[in-house]
């Protein structure tokens, strides 16, 4: 874990997952800072071509090798890719919008310095689950977060089915649902989910939208006509333009 060439400046990012999603619960990556034969990677026609530039970027840049990039959840992504960019170019980022009251675009600069982590209150039993109560079934589950190769497994799943109908939705609550008042077997919770009514389904996965850890990515901006536009800071390509044409 320590192997790190001596000549590499790096710092220590905090994670917004609090380390819910891995095995030795890290909550910290130590993140090479952005250099001169990183622009090779950023301007590769190649990579450009095939979306992978990100991937490279991280594997490139996270020392800490103990942790698969596959199974970097999002927001801990989105976290490293902010202290990447800041660190690189300064806080500033220009997105191009559209004013709600003109219908023009206009260009507005948003402070990335601004944007916080999700305070997170849930806490874990001993097993590493947390409690919701279903409020039709009268039912206490315990659930996980899904990994980032879950959320993966899901858009295959929904990628390359022919089903008219492709199950995502329960194949989701599978994956997340520990238990059911106490029972931990695999069928009978299965059993359970395909009856389960919808304000349950709908209530629970909002509880695990509002209470998942990471990072609240958006940010008000005024735009030219007065109106305030919410902004959701986006992680493509573009997140590094200003690599470009230099």
């Amino acid at each position: 874990m320590d192997n790190i060439n001596p000549m590499v400046s790096y710092d220590v990012v905090s994670l917004p997952s609090q380390g819910v999603h891995y095995e030795d619960g890290r909550k910290t990556l130590r993140v090479a800072y952005l250099t001169a034969a990183d622009e090779n990677i950023l301007t590769s026609p190649n990579l450009l071509q095939t979306d992978t530039v990100i991937d490279e970027l991280l594997k490139r840049k996270i020392l800490d090798k103990e942790l698969n990039i596959e199974e970097l959840v999002d927001e801990d992504r989105q976290a490293i890719l902010i202290f990447l960019r800041n660190t690189a170019f300064g806080t500033e980022y220009t997105i191009d919008l559209t004013d709600p009251v003109t219908k023009n675009t206009f260009e507005a600069k948003v402070d990335l310095s601004v944007l916080k982590t999700k305070e997170f209150k849930l806490i874990a039993d001993s097993n590493g689950e947390y409690e919701f109560f279903l409020p039709v079934t009268k039912k206490k589950i315990t659930f996980k977060f899904l990994s980032n190769k879950q959320e993966n497994e899901l858009k295959l799943i929904k990628e390359t089915s022919k089903d008219v109908i492709v199950p995502l939705n329960t194949k989701r609550l599978e994956m997340m649902i520990r238990s059911v008042d106490g029972n931990r077997d695999q069928m009978g919770i299965y059993q359970f989910i395909q009856s389960l009514p919808i304000k349950d389904s709908q209530d629970f996965k909002r509880f695990v939208s509002e209470n998942k850890p990471g990072l609240d990515l958006i940010v008000e901006v005024i735009a030219p006509s007065g109106e305030k536009v919410p902004v959701l800071v986006d992680f493509g390509v573009d997140f590094f333009r200003p690599f470009y044409g230099i």
